[in-house]
């Protein structure tokens, strides 16, 4: 504690000492489409002929300090032409305006103010069509995800050798509001990105490992940001339709004819969607989205945006089935144990996000934000084994409101040469009130057989984490550190005196980041931290055993290369040790804790242009996990993955088409222990096209191109088939989408 308030108080003293103590100048501006004043967030800014260098803000703000008394600046993003402007000390705001042109590697540059892995991230938003919830959370390279649940439940979520459930080990945020939720009825870090509506993503900054002192709690494998639009370039109507009584509607709609130039603009976003999925027993799965967004310039110096959405959800699912009974006929492939699994989910969320630039070239940002939240599943993973007479179905739910503030200060300057120093500092709160956190046993859903769990759960986070970037030539340090606290309580309402079971904890966190930047085409980066996942608050109040916040230290060695002008390489080698594995239990309502854990590997990621229009992209990732204590044969760590690989070719606007072929591969990996039961690996190809004609997009896609028969999600566990029959231990699977033909037509205007 005492060493977060020295930094923190060191970082405050360096971004109020007065502009006076150090000789520079300060560049300001903003970058925007020169066609309808929207804000271009991401573009780099870059004085020519140095490595100074900054990225803009999400209003399209820079802010530049330099010795130079004149010089010329270099302002690119990708699917814009390159510009060069000239400043002086006497420049006053510069407005870029910047004309649309085909995207072209050549316009990446290797930004030495940061490391720059995830500026890849950007690139495949731009030239992939992002067009489901799945394709949201694929462009992050080396992340895979697995559905279960027909459809409506999160995904399942695989990073760095981590089967990360829900998202216990991945931090998922949204424009800066929370996705993962604590303490869930149906697993830690919970983590449903299906209230997203996929055209609406502008931006994806991502993260892996323990390295980033803005990002707290799940932050072990990585972190993934989505950043929506700020402005709605033209109003837009889609349709799709596919096999399976498949139909999607998407409409975005301007509400202001204006820009933020112009002080204010606002839209709506709406989305529907329902299937019945390739199963015996159709999921009739309907969702319903909606997404509203204002902004306005107060004045020169404060941009406010507020926003809100609703997502509603219902669907049935066939669930998981024995990999046994498929291979001996018994059960079709798209058959089910239990038809009536199923369930259905809501969230409204609240944001409204105040930037103000002050005099001295600091910016501060405030956000507040509140969710209302609920869940009601039903699930049946063991079938008849636990109870032969009435099934071993069990239903999870609750409901919540969730309440946040975040607040960060940044400033830069520069001293004594070309000493560059970014500050910045931070703060937030969050807190958790879920009622009525249940897991029940249930038979068909509508009789309740038991009460396993039952009770209110109150969890609160208050975070401070301070950082600073000093920059000089070619090197650039970054020190980070982040202190969080958190409150746990949980009233059993199972017991007749209603029992409430309290516990605190709090965690510092430190990072270190360096990178030296040989040319702006390669960078060699090491990063060291020290990151955590919390663990469900009605075990953690009630055993002191388990740890309350488990933490994992992470080291990477990397490098980007920019070999090309239109290529770029990605490599990077890594370790992570997490303090304890958590393993849920059968869904039975307790965890149990398996012990420490050492992950390894290596991800390698390139990005070409062969031509004009046509990309090649591949990511490639091993990793090797181990439990750390246990003997030789028993130390595997379940479904954590070891070869994943994803890429493919895209065309890029040739004479008005565009299309991709992409693959996603998985090898076998241990589903036990003792790897005695091996979760299958696959290989599955998609491919799309898509033809424009003037304000009409018209595109066909095709999932599993080849018809691969494949699991996607995978456990080994204990099961009974039936009331009758005897327990057995093996696989049970989802299996993975057939043949999947969908058509699709856009128009705009």
């Amino acid at each position: 504690m005492k060493k977060l308030v020295v930094f923190a108080f060191f970082g405050l003293l360096l971004s109020w000492i007065p502009e006076s103590v150090f000789a520079h100048h300060v560049i300001k501006g903003k970058v925007v489409d020169k066609v309808n004043n929207s804000p271009l967030s991401g573009a780099s800014v870059m004085i020519k002929d140095s490595s100074e260098g900054t990225i803009t803000d999400e209003w399209g703000g820079f802010t530049l300090s330099t010795e130079q008394d004149e010089g010329i600046i270099i302002v690119s993003f990708l699917g814009y032409r390159t510009q060069e402007i000239s400043f002086s000390s006497h420049s006053g705001l510069i407005n870029v305006l910047m004309d649309t042109d085909a995207i072209d590697l050549e316009d990446v540059y290797i930004d030495g103010s940061h490391v720059t892995p995830s500026s890849i991230a950007q690139i495949d938003v731009n030239i992939r069509t992002v067009s489901s919830s799945q394709d949201v959370l694929r462009v992050v390279p080396g992340l895979f995800i697995a559905q279960h649940a027909g459809g409506g439940k999160s995904e399942q979520i695989f990073l760095r050798g981590f089967d990360a459930d829900h998202g216990t080990d991945v931090n998922i945020s949204v424009d800066g509001l929370p996705v993962n939720m604590v303490s869930q009825a149906h697993g830690q870090g919970y983590a449903d990105l299906h209230w997203v509506i996929p055209e609406l993503v502008h931006n994806v900054e991502f993260g892996k490992g323990t390295y980033y002192a803005e990002r707290g709690d799940f932050t072990t494998a990585g972190y993934v940001e989505f950043k929506t639009l700020g402005f709605l370039d033209k109003n837009m109507i889609k349709v799709e339709a596919g096999q399976f009584n498949t139909f999607r509607t998407v409409g975005m709609f301007n509400l202001l004819n204006e820009s933020l130039n112009e002080k204010r603009n606002s839209f709506v976003a709406m989305e529907y969607f329902t299937t019945d999925g390739p199963f015996d027993d159709p999921q009739n799965l309907n969702r319903f989205n909606f997404f509203a967004r204002y902004n306005e310039a107060i004045n020169q110096s404060n941009m406010l945006s507020i926003s809100a959405s609703l997502f509603n959800s219902s669907w049935d699912q066939s669930g998981q089935i024995p990999q046994s009974l498929v291979e001996d006929g018994s059960l079709s492939r798209w058959g089910s144990l239990d038809p009536t699994e199923g369930g259905s989910t809501s969230r409204m969320n609240l944001s409204a996000k105040l930037k103000t630039q002050f005099n001295n070239d600091g910016a501060l940002t405030n956000q507040i934000y509140f969710t209302r939240y609920n869940f009601d599943l039903y699930s049946n993973f063991t079938f008849y084994l636990n109870d032969s007479i009435n099934g071993d179905q069990i239903r999870q739910k609750e409901s919540r409101n969730l309440i946040g503030y975040n607040a960060s200060y940044k400033k830069s300057f520069l001293f004594a040469g070309e000493n560059k120093i970014d500050t910045e500092i931070g703060a937030g709160f969050r807190l958790d009130d879920i009622d009525d956190s249940q897991l029940l046993h249930t038979k068909k859903r509508y009789e309740v057989i038991d009460t396993t769990n039952y009770g209110d759960i109150n969890e609160q986070n208050l975070n401070l984490f301070g950082k600073i970037t000093w920059q000089k030539n070619k090197w650039m340090v970054n020190l980070g550190l982040r202190f969080d606290a958190f409150g746990f309580s949980y009233m059993d309402k199972t017991e007749a005196d209603k029992i409430k079971n309290s516990k605190k904890q709090a965690i510092v966190s430190p990072k270190l980041n360096v990178a030296f930047n040989a040319t702006n085409r390669f960078q060699l980066y090491l990063k060291l931290g020290q990151g955590f996942h919390s663990n469900d608050a009605r075990v953690v109040t009630r055993n002191d055993s388990l740890p309350t916040l488990a933490k994992a230290q992470g080291a990477d060695f990397g490098l980007i290369w920019k070999p090309s002008p239109r290529v770029i390489l990605n490599t990077v080698i890594w370790q992570m040790n997490l303090e304890s594995e958590m393993v849920w239990s059968g869904d039975a309502g307790t965890w149990e804790p398996s012990g420490r854990t050492r992950r390894e590997g290596i991800d390698f990621s390139l990005r070409w242009q062969v031509v004009d229009w046509l990309f090649f992209d591949t990511d490639i990732n091993y990793s090797l996990g181990r439990f750390v204590d246990q003997p030789e044969g028993s130390n595997y760590i379940p479904l954590a993955p070891e070869w994943t690989s994803t890429g493919g070719f895209t065309i890029n606007s040739i004479q008005k088409w565009s299309g991709s072929v992409r693959y996603r591969f998985m090898s076998d990996r241990p589903a036990d222990e003792f790897n005695s039961v091996t979760a299958l690996g696959y290989t599955v190809f998609d491919t799309m096209i898509n033809y424009a004609y003037r304000n009409w997009t018209f595109g066909i896609s095709a999932e599993n191109l080849f018809n691969t028969k494949w699991n996607e999600a995978q456990f080994a566990g204990d099961y009974r088939v039936s009331q009758t029959s005897e327990p057995d231990y093996g696989l049970t699977f989802t299996p993975g989408t057939p043949f999947y033909l969908k058509g699709s037509v856009r128009f705009q205007f």
